[in-house]
């Protein structure tokens, strides 16, 4: 058994919240890995690239999308605990970018896996009530049928403070919310390190504050395992940090970016994993995604070649988490 990851699970009835169906994944697969979906086309295959060049075609842009990103999933399903679509990825490709992330949320969707979007939104209350209707809901606004974008969770910003988070919440109580308080990039600091100053409260950072924002909001919507619906997105590349902001967030599942090319530390993941070790998740794109170079598959047969390696270096990062956990 992996040290801290518990093999009591959880009953069908209790997975219903995020937080449940993330926790049971974690110890079912024994693993705290979240593979980002982020297309690049720079480093696709060779073959795709070329393809592509060729017939410019906004149909097979699609396709190919979906076709790696199906590779993506095959290779990883048995280490991944969740999916991370990174909006961004596919709207730089238009229409056929979006078809491609609603095709990729419908696959993962039929295989009972989970899919957190990464869009980070968010908007004073009126407006964060459109964006939480159309990736959290269950139905479509108008139209009496499901909601054919619904994610299992959703990445926001809480800038806006509790009105601009509230609106996620109520659309659907049962869906998870990661909120960005520490970020992985070099120059996060530049607010999220500065010090408030409330004269009836310690000093504490940004960071910090949005922590204690993040275990208020989640009061109130913990699963069976103990986590809220309310989460945090936390740097792996700040492993102090992950477990400062850990301590006033006991109860929130924390996302951790970073891990792969940005530099990320697997300390990091132990430091924000909780007493139980499934508080924490290490998500990797561009380190798990392209474990090749584009002119290392110029013919055909680029997809089980790119199965192959992505599926070896999926093993080896929840390996390489499992031994820092037992270290």
């Amino acid at each position: 058994m992996v040290s801290g990851v518990g093999q009591g699970g959880v009953s069908q009835v209790e997975q219903r919240c995020f937080s449940d169906r993330l926790v049971a994944q974690a110890r079912t697969k024994q693993s705290r890995v979240i593979v980002g979906l982020d297309p690049q086309l720079e480093f696709f295959p060779g073959y795709v690239q070329q393809r592509l060049r060729q017939e410019a075609d906004h149909a097979l842009l699609e396709e190919m999308i979906v076709q790696f990103n199906q590779v993506v999933i095959r290779a990883t399903a048995p280490v991944a605990v969740a999916y991370k679509p990174q909006a961004a990825f596919y709207e730089q490709y238009g229409f056929a970018g979006l078809r491609a992330l609603h095709r990729t949320i419908g696959l993962l969707r039929q295989q009972g896996l989970l899919v957190i979007m990464d869009a980070k939104r968010n908007d004073v209350a009126h407006t964060a009530g459109a964006y939480a209707t159309a990736w959290l809901a269950e139905r479509h606004p108008l139209f009496a049928e499901a909601n054919s974008w619904q994610v299992d969770a959703l990445t926001v910003n809480g800038y806006l403070g509790s009105d601009g988070i509230h609106p996620f919440q109520v659309v659907n109580p049962s869906a998870g919310l990661f909120v960005l308080a520490k970020t992985s990039n070099p120059s996060s600091g530049e607010l999220q390190d500065r010090i408030l100053k409330d004269p009836d409260q310690a000093e504490v950072t940004v960071a910090e504050k949005m922590a204690q924002l993040v275990d208020g909001w989640g009061r109130g919507t913990e699963g069976s395992a103990g986590y809220g619906q309310v989460g945090m997105v936390v740097g792996a590349t700040y492993p102090e940090m992950a477990r400062r902001l850990r301590a006033l967030a006991p109860q929130a599942l924390i996302l951790m970016p970073g891990i792969g090319a940005q530099g990320g530390s697997l300390d990091a993941i132990v430091a924000a994993g909780g007493d139980d070790g499934v508080g924490a998740y290490a998500a990797s794109s561009r380190g798990l995604l392209y474990p090749f170079r584009p002119e290392e598959m110029p013919d055909d047969n680029w997809a089980q070649q790119a199965e192959a390696r992505i599926q070896r270096v999926a093993l080896q990062l929840r390996e390489a988490i499992q031994n820092h956990f037992r270290a």
